[in-house]
């Protein structure tokens, strides 16, 4: 799965978790840097993000890398774990649906 991939899903998440009524507000949204905020009916708030780690690549070939995804939820510890869990299953749901493959690995040219 290549970056542009992966962040589309990420993108068309929000959007499905904003149907469901959560608030969601775009933090950061960069190459390889993606942060949102989203926020639930009771006011929790946690923060989803992806990031592609550039540093630990592997050059496959002259304009392939191929670099570790990384992605989560940050959560204030306690009221949050709920919620953070709820948000990371609800996006294993989205991309086990719309994703063909799932793979913990990304590649991008530059």
């Amino acid at each position: 799965m290549n970056i542009k991939t992966f962040v589309r899903l990420y993108q068309d998440f929000l959007q499905e978790s904003e149907q469901k009524g959560w608030k969601v507000e775009v933090l950061i949204e960069e190459f390889g840097n993606y942060l949102a905020s989203i926020k639930n009916n009771e006011g929790i708030e946690v923060q989803f993000f992806i990031e592609l780690d550039l540093e630990n690549s592997e050059k496959l070939n002259d304009t392939t890398k191929q670099g570790n995804l990384n992605y989560g939820v940050i959560r204030q510890k306690g009221e949050g774990d709920l919620f953070a869990k709820e948000v990371l299953e609800a996006f294993h749901q989205y991309w086990a649906k719309h994703s063909l493959k799932q793979k913990n690995f990304i590649i991008y040219k530059r």
